[in-house]
């Protein structure tokens, strides 16, 4: 993207601090907003003030969940582009040695010019973002909440088997209303994700594309429609196992250092962790994957390891189906 001025954010909650960089530190170029449609207005009249239109502007914030939805919703309606960074890597940005001299205060104030020179800084290598679709927003709040029951369900489901003994009866009962209470409603959340998909033509078939994936279940191919965007964020099956540290990386320095490749903690973990259960499944199932499996144990190989490269198997095939837009087909083994 060419230079443009830049507008950094720091989303709250409530509120929003907005920062101008346009070359040089001006700590006059600061508003603090509401974080809603009166906010939103604001920030149009501080834009027209400062002679800043779509065309020549660009927003930078930091992922901060639903709290930067609504101002994404509002820069997308007037058509001006914005970046979104990961928080750790705005933390490990270095700003000029004129910032720093402030002293080490962090404070939202702070943080707004940071983000704003950060992207002025990095407009040529940032991609703009977008909102993904609608469909896949609801899809993604209703796997939190299936999550938070299955969580809870889980709990109540350990209780009445470790200390059922040291309990009386009634609290058995309430124990066990409690877990088909949470039954019942994560079937209602499955009913709702299965209504969702079938509103979308394309959201469907890519759906069951993936279900046709031995040991693929509904659980992973709905967090792969999410995470994916409907596989048009990320087309690539190498990208996307980097995403979910499941494709391993090099670490190398001069002589002294060079670690083996490994994979890496830091990404998607509740995806990884949910395929690490499809791909034990897949060694039950799949006669192919079964195969593999006794092949590299008996050569040795660390069983961990062994998962891993299953888990990455089963994203190639997701991928392949997808892209083919044939169902997968299960060979003779």
């Amino acid at each position: 993207m060419e230079q443009r001025k830049s507008i950094g954010v720091d989303v709250s909650k409530k509120t929003l601090d907005l920062a101008i960089y346009a070359g040089e530190f001006d700590f006059s170029l600061h508003l603090k907003v509401s974080n809603d449609s009166e906010g939103f207005d604001e920030i149009e009249a501080w834009m027209s003030e400062h002679d800043m239109s779509a065309n020549d502007t660009v927003f930078t914030m930091e992922f901060t969940g639903l709290y930067a939805q609504s101002l994404r919703q509002w820069l997308e309606s007037k058509d001006i582009p914005y970046f979104m960074v990961n928080p750790k890597k705005m933390h490990d940005f270095s700003v000029p040695v004129n910032f720093k001299g402030l002293g080490r205060s962090k404070t939202d104030f702070l943080d707004s010019f940071k983000i704003a020179y950060y992207g002025f800084s990095n407009c040529h290598e940032l991609r703009p973002s977008k909102l993904p679709l609608p469909a896949i927003l609801k899809l993604k709040r209703l796997l939190a909440e299936r999550r938070q029951y299955v969580a809870q369900a889980c709990a109540y489901k350990q209780q009445r088997h470790d200390i059922a003994c040291f309990e009386s009866s009634s609290s058995q009962i309430r124990k066990k209303s409690m877990l088909a209470d949470f039954k019942s409603m994560i079937n209602k959340v499955d009913d709702e994700i299965d209504n969702v998909i079938s509103s979308d033509a394309t959201l469907r078939t890519n759906y069951d594309l993936l279900t046709s994936v031995i040991a693929i279940g509904r659980v992973v191919a709905t967090e792969t429609l999410v995470l994916t965007n409907n596989f048009t964020s990320i087309t690539n099956p190498r990208v996307y196992a980097h995403y979910l540290g499941v494709a391993p990386d090099k670490k190398q320095s001069g002589t002294s250092v060079c670690s083996p490749d490994k994979t890496d903690c830091v990404g998607f973990r509740q995806e990884k962790a949910d395929l690490s259960m499809v791909a034990l499944a897949a060694i039950k199932l799949d006669p192919q994957i079964k195969a593999y499996w006794k092949r590299r144990k008996k050569e040795g190989k660390h069983g961990g390891i062994v998962l891993n490269a299953i888990k990455f198997k089963l994203i190639l095939r997701m991928f392949a189906v997808v892209k083919k837009q044939r169902p997968f087909v299960k060979l003779d083994f």
